[in-house]
């Protein structure tokens, strides 16, 4: 049993209820055969987060926590990863096949770098997902002699022999170009390779990590460093303003309006971007269930004050225990005082220091969204 806190605000509206779920965000495995620099799995595109435990779910795990009936009656599962890849998971192919068996007419969507595994196993992944709804949508930044400089450690020719492989199968694949300085110029000529190898969908990605919110200010580099911590090169922003993130450009007037950073935090309005239509869940690869991988980011990451306050919050629920899927189930979670009061009630809060969610304030504030702006 989940224990109930010791401090319940009362009044606050439930995000959902466990029947009405239906979007679950999985992240099958921590692990990844990438080493992007601005991923947080990863210091900087070099060492490992020494604070990132490599978990992995399996298909038992799967068949635990996403029940049959549950899966039947979801519109969407999306196996996208906060840290990792989920090609690389053992058991991607079996959960994949579990999932379509009990979803049929389930949108079955997967997002991957693609630079792994032999042409066979995309063959397979293509017959299990077409037989419904689905896309692949793959992480390619650039062409040929600028794709590895963000997406680190990928090979092109694997990743563009897995395209090939799954689209010939009769797989509908996607293109995620996330736009930098040193691929600007390649956007249109990756558009058009994209429609000659059959991708269904081009998108071009303007990344929001080139800001430094603390200082409601916007940075042109970022250091890339190796597994030893020494520069190698520096990632920049787009000179292009077509594919610099919009939001920036409200940076100004949250200045002038709020002066501070911390100030925005505490008087702006919370829109959850998870809550009311979209009913969506995220399975973190330990086996948690929350209501969004922003909030999973405290079990996987070094320790900030956002997420020292929302490990605050969980421990007057037991802690991680709290939304353990595999120990008490997802329903149990979801219809427990974490989700039905205290993470909505936080949002009325007066302030980060009265207790409102500062984690919920930077990712669902209304006024300032680099990630709702991140595709054209």
């Amino acid at each position: 049993m989940i224990p109930a806190a010791r401090k319940i605000t009362s009044g606050a509206s439930p995000l959902y209820h466990y029947d009405e779920l239906r979007i679950v965000h999985l992240e099958l495995t921590h692990r990844c055969n990438a080493a992007c620099p601005m991923c947080a799995r990863n210091v900087n595109g070099g060492a490992v987060n020494p604070d990132m435990p490599l978990s992995e779910l399996s298909l038992a795990d799967i068949k635990a926590i996403l029940l049959p009936d549950f899966v039947a009656r979801l519109k969407r599962i999306y196996a996208c990863g906060n840290y990792g890849d989920p090609i690389v998971a053992r058991d991607c192919l079996a959960v994949f096949r579990y999932l379509r068996e009990h979803g049929p007419n389930l949108n079955l969507d997967l997002h991957t770098n693609g630079s792994a595994r032999k042409p066979d196993w995309w063959r397979e992944l293509a017959a299990i997902m077409k037989q419904g709804p689905h896309y692949l949508r793959f992480g390619i930044d650039g062409l040929q002699d600028t794709n590895h400089l963000y997406r680190r450690g990928t090979d092109w020719k694997t990743v563009m022999r897995s395209a090939e492989t799954f689209i010939e199968a009769g797989g509908h694949a996607e293109w995620d170009f996330l736009v930098f300085r040193h691929n600007e110029h390649q956007v249109e000529e990756a558009r058009k390779l994209a429609a000659d190898m059959g991708f269904r969908e081009f998108f071009v990605r303007k990344t929001g990590r080139f800001l430094d919110a603390g200082e409601l200010e916007t940075s042109e580099r970022f250091d890339v460093l190796d597994k030893k911590g020494n520069f190698e090169y520096f990632l920049e922003q787009p000179k292009n303003p077509d594919y610099q993130n919009p939001a920036f450009g409200n940076l100004e007037l949250v200045k002038q309006r709020y002066g501070e950073y911390q100030t925005y935090l505490d008087k702006v309005e919370i829109d959850c971007k998870v809550a009311g239509r979209k009913r969506k869940i995220y399975l973190s690869a330990q086996g948690y269930a929350l209501p969004c991988c922003w909030l999973g980011a405290v079990f996987s990451e070094s320790s900030t004050a956002e997420r020292r306050q929302f490990a605050d919050l969980l421990k007057d629920f037991g802690g991680s225990a709290a939304v353990d899927a595999r120990r008490h189930g997802l329903e149990a979670v979801i219809e427990g005082p974490l989700f039905q009061q205290a993470i909505p009630a936080s949002w009325d809060r007066a302030s980060i220091a009265d207790g409102k969610l500062a984690i919920c304030a930077r990712t669902c504030g209304k006024e300032f969204d680099p990630l709702d702006h991140q595709r054209d």
